[in-house]
């Protein structure tokens, strides 16, 4: 039954009003508004004209901060009806920000403290059967919550990020402040609300881990856990597992003696899941039942893949002697996707932003989506989604950029945090790697630290994950330092020693030495600027602060957060005039030169990894979606307005490319890259845009999974210009260009080129 909708909200500065009883909510005049659930508290408040109508036009956040030393009251009523006593009844609260009490009928119920995880308290004894209940949620001030919370000094002063007062505190990072996000330090139930009536007999936990895979046998593991009665456990019960994918299935019945244990068995002609272009992502439907005297005691189902994930990393390179790359059922896998952050500054609005956003992750061509540790944990569909795609998912655990309490107190609230995920998440094929964080190891690092000496990412995480998931691969951070890397420096934003790593930097020139000398087998972070289109900006920011961007104090706040200098804007301009060698002065002008700055950038960025593909592992560019309306390195804005970088990325992705190396020796050699498992052959041609001239016809033929060099096209420095490669294969056509030469380009030039191949 889901208690969803319109609720009531009741809201003052914390602590300034006592409530003894419910009742005090109404009698002592306490402010009042309509709410939805699941929702936020701001929005609650624009709606009922408290807070402007749109939070994230011009400096309306702003608005928000005064309310973070809020209480909050929700409040709604509803009817249950008296279920059989083969049930319990529990109140299920999916996602609650943040410190929360619970009660029904003014009995409190229950606690939560942490924004990411599901509630769920047993009820059946409190509620009123057939009868109007009443249910309560008192959420407190994070502010003033944290501040009752003892410190751990030695990791105030560490980190990356402006926060001090956030590491606590188990809310989604960004929320205090980012270079991609508002300080929306929100208050809500943010996601569903249920009452449940759950089997008092059941299975507590299903967990099926491909052991190995043996021609077309796949070796399985069933784990499980159960609710059941005590006659069932004298080896007189009979677990039975069916499965199906298409026309493979399975059927075997094994005797049980207790309420957990493992069972193994074979599925012969199996259908493997595997990774977007590498093969198809088959999923199996599991139905587990256990009967007793041919008498249905308790079932449950699991829709999973059978597959290997494996990650192989070293602990330093030289850019040749190393490695970090993915291995799917014993296929090396090219990974290229994006980073997927916020979908909403506000999470209750993820929901509705979160069909549109995984079509563009699909379709602009990842295989690989890495959820970002700054954000929330996204829900079950999402995972859905890539398991049924192809899509792989590195996942972080919810932290990023600065040190966290080295306390008990604080290892047993992640430990928990993790417990809980894992246990969620573990049978999606699609997660193939646990990541301890975001950047903290470089943290670490930056402020002198030893990251060996972090105990939630090298004991906490990887006990859970040795008890939980012990056949899925886990590194402590993102990127991660080794103790022979710590021991060796230069290890932070742009050293040369780490497998897997950031490029960041100084976000120069994008063929500069920072980004080619990069000796990382794998990059997991690296993005660069680009303009929204101007139909969004006109939305966001308001008609006397549209242009000039220069000491301009809404583009100010839109290129980062509410304490955000200019240098992300300045940053973006930079940008503009490396490739093109002066600023346009007119508004549209600007934004298509950001665009195509950024295009080209993230273009090159993703083939640079692509055309070494013995070597390189992958990339994972950033990022797909704002959050919330900016000027940023996303590719498609807040409104869902595509970039130039988003058809650019589309191009550079897909499973079979021909690209262009960079200059050597009087040219550019042609090289085509093939991640499939099938031998692809065709015609392929290379012009010049602008002039016409066709410098290559010929025939070709790739083998799966590799690369092949061909002919080199004769250019020199001196030369500028864009080549149109086009090839063929069974008639259909396909497209990539490389823009030739160094800056500075003409713009308008670059205008006629983009004419030219767009028909």
């Amino acid at each position: 039954m889901e208690l969803k909708g319109k609720w009531k909200l009741y809201y003052f500065i914390d602590g300034s009003i006592k409530i003894n009883s419910m009742e005090d909510l109404k009698n002592s005049g306490i402010a009042c508004v309509p709410a939805t659930v699941p929702g936020n508290v701001e929005l609650d408040l624009s709606a009922a004209g408290v807070l402007p109508r749109d939070l994230f036009k011009g400096n309306n956040i702003r608005e928000t901060e005064r309310y973070e030393i809020y209480e909050w009251w929700y409040e709604t009523t509803f009817i249950a009806e008296k279920p059989s006593e083969l049930y319990d009844v529990y109140l299920h609260f999916a996602a609650v920000d943040c410190f929360a009490d619970y009660y029904l009928n003014g009995i409190k119920i229950g606690h939560s403290e942490n924004m990411f995880l599901p509630n769920d308290f047993m009820v059946g004894d409190q509620l009123l059967y057939d009868q109007v209940n009443t249910l309560h949620v008192n959420i407190k001030s994070p502010v003033i919550e944290e501040s009752k919370i003892e410190p751990d000094v030695s990791t105030i002063s560490t980190s990356w990020n402006r926060s001090s007062k956030s590491s606590n505190v188990r809310k989604a990072p960004h929320s205090y402040g980012w270079d991609i996000m508002p300080r929306a330090l929100s208050a809500g139930i943010w996601r569903n609300v249920e009452l449940q009536y759950k089997p008092k007999y059941r299975f507590t936990q299903l967990f099926f881990v491909t052991k190995s895979i043996t021609g077309n046998c796949a070796h399985v593991t069933l784990c499980y856990d159960t609710v059941l009665p005590i006659e069932c456990l004298n080896g007189n019960s009979t677990l039975i597992i069916d499965a199906e994918c298409g026309d493979s299935k399975h059927h075997s019945e094994h005797t049980i003696t207790f309420k957990s244990g493992k069972l193994d068995f074979c599925i012969d002609n199996a259908k493997l899941w595997w990774p977007k272009n590498y093969g198809e992502p088959n999923l199996y439907n599991f139905k587990v039942t256990i009967v007793r005297k041919s008498k249905l005691i308790c079932e449950g189902s699991q829709r999973t893949g059978l597959r290997i994930a494996k990650l192989h990393h070293s602990d330093i390179t030289d850019g040749i002697n190393g490695c970090f790359h993915f291995e799917v059922n014993g296929v090396r896998i090219m990974a290229v996707g994006s980073n997927w952050v916020p979908l909403d500054a506000f999470h209750s609005r993820d929901a509705q932003r979160y069909e549109k956003a995984f079509e563009l992750l699909n379709d602009v061509g990842c295989n690989i989506v890495r959820c970002w540790g700054g954000n929330v944990y996204e829900e079950e569909k999402f995972f859905n989604s890539c398991d049924e795609s192809g899509i792989m998912v590195w996942q972080d655990f919810a932290m990023a950029c600065r040190s966290y309490p080295q306390t008990d107190r604080f290892f047993n609230i992640i430990r928990n945090e993790a417990e809980t995920i894992v246990k969620l998440y573990r049978h999606h094929p699609s997660i193939v790697l646990w990541s301890g964080d975001n950047e903290i190891d470089e943290v670490y690092s930056y402020s002198g630290l030893n990251p060996k000496e972090n105990s939630i990412t090298r004991r906490v995480l990887p006990d859970v994950i040795k008890r939980l998931d012990f056949s899925r691969s886990y590194i402590p951070s993102s990127p991660y330092i080794s103790e022979k890397a710590f021991s060796m420096g230069d290890v932070n934003q742009g050293g040369k020693i780490l497998p897997e790593d950031h490029l960041w930097g100084p976000r120069d020139y994008y063929k500069s030495g920072f980004y080619t000398g990069s000796n990382a087998h794998f990059v997991s972070e690296i993005g660069y600027h680009g303009c929204p289109a101007r139909c969004s900006i006109e939305k966001f920011i308001d008609k006397e602060y549209l242009w000039p961007y220069k000491d301009n104090e809404q583009w100010d706040l839109h290129s980062s957060d509410q304490n955000n200098s200019n240098n992300r804007i300045m940053l973006m301009e930079k940008q503009v005039r490396e490739l093109f060698g002066d600023i346009p002065t007119d508004m549209d002008d600007y934004i298509l030169a950001s665009q195509i700055s950024q295009a080209e950038a993230k273009k090159f960025f993703i083939e640079r990894i692509r055309s070494d593909m013995k070597n390189k592992g992958g990339v994972i560019w950033w990022n797909l979606l704002d959050g919330w309306p900016q000027m940023s390195d996303a590719v498609v804005d807040y409104y869902f307005e595509k970039k130039l970088a988003y058809y650019y990325i589309k191009r550079s992705s897909q499973p079979f490319i021909f690209m262009l190396d960079e200059m050597e020796a009087w040219g550019h050699v042609l090289t085509a890259a093939n991640s499939t498992p099938h031998t692809v052959r065709g015609k392929v041609s290379v012009t010049d845009v602008g002039t016409g001239r066709i410098f290559l016809e010929k025939d070709f033929e790739v083998e799966p999974n590799s690369n092949k060099r061909f002919n080199k096209i004769p250019l020199m420095y001196s030369d500028k210009g864009m080549l149109l490669i086009k090839w063929f294969v069974d008639s259909k056509e396909y497209m990539n260009t490389y823009l030739y030469g160094s800056p500075k380009f003409d713009l308008k030039e670059y205008k006629k080129w983009l004419a030219k191949i767009n028909n």
